[in-house]
């Protein structure tokens, strides 16, 4: 951690509060080191939109064990998500927006389209979302 980067984390069993803590330790982090009004906001709508899947879908619904790790450097915003749920089976590349009647689908073109980078790894029996928005000037 370099002078002036700050981090937070956070690790839980998922509940039905996981999203309101998720945005709480970002808002905690961006009192700390506030960052553009829109960076800011499309970071956390990415943010949101990845981890309300992780919670959603990863273990079918059910508690699995989520960390989260979020970081403000002068360049950019990270967030990386690990849980113990099911593999997610997803081709980042093939993601686009569904049609405009869907009801559902959405979350991770919105995050592609905000973000400067969105990956996802399965390794040691965990799945890992890295999501990156570069600052700003």
């Amino acid at each position: 951690m370099t002078e002036n980067t700050a981090t937070r984390a956070l690790e839980e069993i998922t509940s039905p509060e996981t999203m309101e803590h998720i945005h709480a330790l970002l808002a905690d982090l961006l009192a700390e080191c506030p960052i553009d009004d829109m960076d800011a906001m499309q970071f956390e709508l990415a943010m949101a939109e990845i981890g309300a899947n992780v919670v959603e879908h990863a273990d079918n619904g059910g508690a699995l064990t989520l960390r989260l790790e979020l970081e403000v450097s002068p360049d950019r915003i990270e967030a990386r998500y690990s849980d113990d749920g099911n593999p997610a089976r997803i081709d980042l590349d093939a993601v686009r927006l569904p049609d405009g009647l869907a009801e559902r689908g959405r979350g991770l073109a919105i995050a592609i389209n905000v973000l400067d980078e969105l990956a996802y790894r399965r390794a040691d029996g965990r799945n890992h979302w890295r999501l990156v928005r570069n600052r700003s000037a």
